[in-house]
């Protein structure tokens, strides 16, 4: 059984009084030094103290040394508890540790790169939020040097068959396919072994450090899934997927899944919204920056834009101001982006 930090702390003190106790009695003189040389009470007296102090020098040497070089090597002090910090990217971030979990506040400007790997990491942005699996450690920690946060995008909540873990699914776990995306189906979020694959991919990204995670396709309830997946799942995903990035020292948001916020925002660190200013939607998400929290938000151009080449049309002014001043989204982190989310971007 291991002993406590209170038993410890407890030691070490008692070995200091000691300590300061027998530096007392070895600066009493030997009586030999005041008393006539042959006088049999000062003899006896010398005997004893003599005794005494050569008996307390043992028991320093053999035990309450070994104590207090224990008490050094640990750094345990009488009154201080003595912790050692979790660290992840140079910051404590472990709240199972009653640490911090990275907060971004509301206004921060953003990028998102979903399209191939990324090449620049020198980007003008407080926060960029990459694939998980197309970019590597070595690329999250350059963009860390410019004092950039990390967010990493992975599905968790359909299949994609070109992933590295596509062969980790089981049939059982396939629901319907996405229509528009080819490769891609629902699986059902309720699965043990689909939640096992999303396990190992938060591990994947606490590896690679990234800061934070989004987890994407949440809202299968409200799709033709093929799985019956409700409202209710959603939730208990959420929930499950915020304690097991919690644990890791990750922030994790939520992605769309405007019907279920109050279910689950005080488990979110932000939301990453698509089109709120296209529906009308962003005040139902604007109950994140209510709370001091940040909407990462995303409004696609519509246009014939190119990255690689030049571009063939710039967004007009009019989308433009459709995008940035939409009701409710005074506050969000507005980016316009292209339908393939490469790395061209336009700012309010």
């Amino acid at each position: 059984m291991k002993h406590s930090r209170v038993q410890d702390r407890s030691v070490c003190a008692g070995s200091l009084a000691f300590l300061s106790e027998y530096n007392t009695l070895l600066s009493t003189p030997i009586p030999f030094a005041n008393r006539m040389p042959y006088h049999s009470t000062a003899i006896k007296s010398a005997g004893r103290l003599f005794a005494r102090q050569n008996f307390l020098l043992f028991t320093i040497c053999f035990i309450w040394l070994p104590i207090l070089v224990n008490c050094h090597i640990h750094q345990i002090a009488p009154g201080k508890v003595h912790r050692h910090n979790l660290k992840r990217g140079g910051s404590n971030s472990n709240q199972s540790d009653g640490l911090s979990i990275w907060q971004p506040r509301p206004g921060v400007k953003w990028q998102i790169q979903l399209e191939e790997a990324v090449e620049n990491t020198s980007i003008n942005a407080d926060v960029y939020d990459i694939d998980l699996f197309d970019n590597s450690a070595k690329t999250i920690s350059a963009i860390h040097e410019h004092g950039t946060r990390v967010i990493c995008y992975f599905s968790a909540g359909t299949f994609e068959e070109w992933r590295s873990d596509a062969d980790q699914f089981s049939s059982s776990d396939f629901g319907s396919n996405l229509d528009d995306w080819p490769g891609e189906r629902w699986i059902d979020i309720n699965s043990s072994n689909v939640r096992r694959i999303l396990s190992a991919r938060l591990d994947m990204a606490q590896k690679k450090g990234c800061d934070g995670v989004d987890p994407d396709n949440i809202d299968g309830y409200d799709n033709e899934n093929g799985l019956g997946l409700t409202t209710d799942d959603s939730i208990d995903l959420l929930k499950y997927l915020a304690l097991e990035a919690h644990s890791r020292g990750m922030s994790i948001g939520l992605k769309n899944g405007g019907d279920i916020i109050g279910d689950v925002i005080d488990k979110m660190q932000w939301s990453v919204n698509e089109q709120c200013a296209q529906y009308n939607e962003c005040d139902t998400y604007a109950a994140f920056t209510d709370v001091n929290k940040p909407v990462f938000h995303i409004e696609y151009s519509g246009e014939d834009v190119s990255y690689k080449g030049k571009l063939k049309v710039r967004v007009t002014e009019a989308k433009k101001s459709d995008a940035c001043h939409a009701e409710g989204a005074e506050k969000f982190s507005t980016v316009i982006k292209n339908m393939d989310l490469s790395a061209w971007v336009e700012y309010c």
